[in-house]
Formats: C-alpha cells, structure tokens, sequence
C-alpha cells in the first residue's frame, strides 16, 4: 500500500494568465477554456449544455425534484491528459467549482453540480494504457466494454464491471458505482478490485497523486470528489465463458435460499440476479421467458457448469429457461431493474439496502419484509461474493407508496429494525447513499487534493464541512433553490 505525490509530468500544458483573470467568472469562463481547447470543445451554459445536466436521477421523485434547477457556466471536452491537466490549472485559477462526468449513467446525481461552474466530459481522455496478468490500465473514459474486450484478448476479465459496461466509464464507475457483473464471484469495488489511481490534484499547479491498495478507498463512490482522475489501475482474473439463464421457483423462499447457496458454493456464477414475481413481469422485454407469477433469477453461469447448474435447480424443484430473445443479460439487473419498473409504473420510487450476510437471517429479513410490504416493496436481490462472505444486497422498485417521503421514512425504520442496512438513494449525499469509510481518511486526501475545495462542491454531506467550521455548500444550495 503506497501514497505518493509528485509533480504532474502534464503541468506543462497549464496556459499564461490570460484577460480572463479580470474578468468575471460568468460570462469569461467559456471563454477561458476556449482558449485552452479550441470553441469546437467548449459549450457554454444554457440549452446546448443541458444534457450534461441529466442523469438516471429522476429514478427517485426526491432527487427529480431537488436537482431540477442545476445550472453550469461551461462544458469542457478535453482529448488528452494533457489537456484535462490544462483545464484543472485553470479551473483553479478562476476557482471555479469543476464536476466530472463520464457517460452519465449515475442514479444519485453524482455528476450534476450543485453549485454552477465547469463540467468536464471525461469520454475523451480514453483508452488502454497496458494489460498484464492480473491487472490492466486505463485513461479515466476508457469504455469498460473496451477495458473488458482487451482483458478478454489476453485470457482474462474483469473482476467486476457495471452492467452498463457498454457505455459506462473506468472513473465514471469507481467514482460513483459500487459493484455489478463479476461481484457474484468477485465482489464490489472495495473487494480489492481497484488496484491503483492516479489523479490531479486541483491547484493552479497540478500534481500527480498515486494511490494503491486501501488508499486507493476514499476514492471509491464518492462523487470526484477528491481528485481528477488521470489513470485506474483495475483487477483481472482468468476468463470464462458463460451462458445466461432463467432460474424459475414457484416460491420466494425456495428461490433466495437456493440463490445464496448457489453464490456461496462451487458452481461459477459472474451474476445472480433475483426477483420476486410481481417485479419480473415487469421485465417486459424477458416475460415470455418465464410463467405468470414465477419468481426468477437471472444467472451468468460457466458454460462448462450449465449441466450442475441444472441438476442443482431441478433439485431444489425448480427449472432452469434457456435465454431464447435478443435483449442482453446485462439490461435488466442491478438498478435497470428500477428503469423497467418506472416503465410499468410511473410514479413508482425505489430503495438500495443490504441484507444480513448469515443464511438464516437473511431469508428472515426477506420473508418479514414481504409480509409487511407485500406488492409494495418489490424484492430483487443482487450477491456479492467476497470471500468467503457472501453478500445479498437489495435494489428494490417500490410501488404505491402514498405520501411518498412520509412513507419512505417509515419503510427505512422498519427495515433497519429487522437489521438492514438501509443505502438511501433519493440523496445526493455521498455519505446517505451508503459512503462507508475512514473519513478522516477522505478529509486528509480532500484537503490535499483539493484546496481550494472545488470539486463536485456539496455532494460530501454536511458532516464533511461542519465538522470542519464551514457551512455546508449543500445547505447554500437548497436555500438557493428555495
């Protein structure tokens, strides 16, 4: 485990003070970076800038609403590291508020700024620096496609990749994701998964910053706060082919019991992904696969373990569905689960939580949560395994719940009163969406990396900054609002 800090070998590219230093922030700040990267690669607030203003946060009501009025001066598209070292300089000798984004598919807001400055598309700073056994390298919008197509050119995989790996970015997903395909086997992005990160410290100077082993953690899902990064070092293991499949029960309890056994045992699963019968026919592009009131798991299975898989699943009493239609696999796990739901039911919300590790209780905490919550709380489960822990973690559409905040709140005590660990993703809070680390940790890289406090301003929490005598930029945010 190393940290270690160096001078940029890009710092080179940072510009001269130019007229912009005497102008005002608004309108001068697209104008500054123009002269970084040419008009063609800089868009100015307003209509031609609102895409970057978006994300999948309109999953939740809560956040559709609080994240409504996001504004940005600028939207820069650097091509080279070169260039995003430039556009750091300059941010911080404007001090302007900097938010980078990768492909945008955060649910929590992560890359929506809450105070207005600079956006940084991220997408063209892309491609794979090396791939060696066990590890490869790549530019922070490097595709995770690109990353899992050249490890699968020499053997290996990916431990883990967002299962929206086609267009997701490598600093996009550890900045803002936790887990995904792969974490049934290999667990989430702090399961040692990511190696090593270089990043830019945010000063008119930038330095070049190396992170490995657990100091790479204050990194991991908090929002490009800390640093910009410049190179993601992440873990390969040896690849597999694999067969999707349809596991159907007539029972919830047969199926979660049968589902954590099978993650925790021999047979090699990259994903097990369980739902509870109301919520899989609203996986309409799949329905016809499996029968009306069937609960199901969608299983990425060793092609040369189908037959286990199989005899383990007819013995449990239930069947397994060969994967017959054209949708991919990976469109309907982890939080696109949430996207078909809202399809189904418009006005429907959603929750994350984690279940008890340990067999028995876990399948407790299911059952009382179905009694309770029957038809409401709409039960898919998502395993990591780390280990030799095996992880059940709930992304959960939720249908019909009146008076949508007072009922959440209800929902969340009830469910960590049976033990739950409750992930609130209707915050843009890092440390409500589940941030769980040594903060004094993150508190000393932030103030290392960031100085002057620019980046992604507000999405740390409250504690971050009153703990430190500052008032919250959140809090300025929502009186601003209001």
């Amino acid at each position: 485990m190393t940290s270690t800090v160096e001078p940029s070998t890009a710092e080179t590219s940072t510009v001269e003070p130019s007229t912009a230093e005497t102008s005002t922030v608004e309108p001068s700040t697209a104008e500054s970076f123009s002269a970084l990267l040419g008009a063609e690669r800089v868009l100015p607030g307003g209509p031609e800038a609102s895409a970057y203003l978006r994300d999948f946060s309109w999953y939740s009501p809560i956040l559709e609403n609080a994240l409504a009025d996001t504004t940005v001066d600028a939207v820069v598209r650097p091509q080279s590291v070169e260039e995003l070292t430039a556009c750091v300089a300059e941010a911080a000798r404007l001090r302007v508020p900097l938010t980078l984004r990768g492909a945008g598919t955060g649910n929590y807001g992560q890359s929506l700024p809450l105070r207005s400055g600079v956006v940084v598309d991220v997408r063209g700073v892309a491609g794979v620096l090396d791939v060696t056994a066990g590890r490869i390298s790549v530019l922070p919008g490097t595709v995770m496609k690109d990353a899992e197509d050249a490890a699968r050119a020499t053997g290996q995989e990916l431990a883990v990749m967002p299962s929206t790996y086609r267009i997701s970015t490598a600093s996009g997903f550890i900045s803002g994701g936790s887990g995904g395909i792969g974490a049934a086997a290999n667990g989430d992005l702090w399961g040692d998964n990511v190696l090593a990160v270089e990043m830019l410290s945010v000063e008119e100077e930038p330095r070049l910053v190396r992170l490995e082993g657990d100091d790479v953690r204050p990194v991991l899902h908090t929002y490009g706060t800390i640093g910009v990064l410049t190179r993601i070092e992440l873990r390969l293991v040896p690849a597999h082919d694999y067969t999707p499949v349809v596991v159907a029960f007539r029972d919830f309890a047969t199926l979660t019991g049968f589902a954590h056994d099978l993650v925790s045992g021999d047979i090699h699963v990259r994903l097990c992904s369980v739902h509870e019968a109301v919520g899989a026919a609203m996986l309409a592009p799949i329905s016809s696969l499996y029968e009306p009131g069937e609960d199901v798991a969608l299983v990425l299975v060793d092609s040369g373990q189908l037959d286990a898989l199989r005899a383990a699943v007819e013995a449990a009493g239930g069947r397994t569905v060969e994967w017959t239609v054209k949708p991919h696999i990976s469109q309907f796990p982890f939080s696109h689960t949430i996207l078909w739901a809202r399809k189904a039911v418009p006005d429907s919300s959603w929750l994350q939580c984690e279940y008890a590790s340990d067999r028995t209780e876990f399948l407790a905490q299911v059952a009382e949560v179905r009694e309770r919550y029957a038809g409401i709380f709409l039960q898919h489960v998502e395993f990591a395994r780390t280990g030799e822990r095996t992880r059940p973690l709930g992304i959960t559409p939720l249908v019909g719940l009146a008076d949508h905040e007072d009922a959440l709140e209800e929902l969340l005590g009830f469910c960590r009163a049976l033990g739950m660990t409750v992930l609130n993703p209707h915050s843009y809070v890092v440390e409500e969406g589940g941030y769980v680390g040594d903060t004094s940790q993150v508190v000393a890289l932030k103030e290392t990396c960031d100085p002057y406090g620019l980046l992604n301003p507000g999405k740390l929490g409250d504690s971050f900054f009153t703990s430190r005598g500052l008032t919250p930029p959140s809090a300025r945010a929502a009186t601003a609002r209001r």
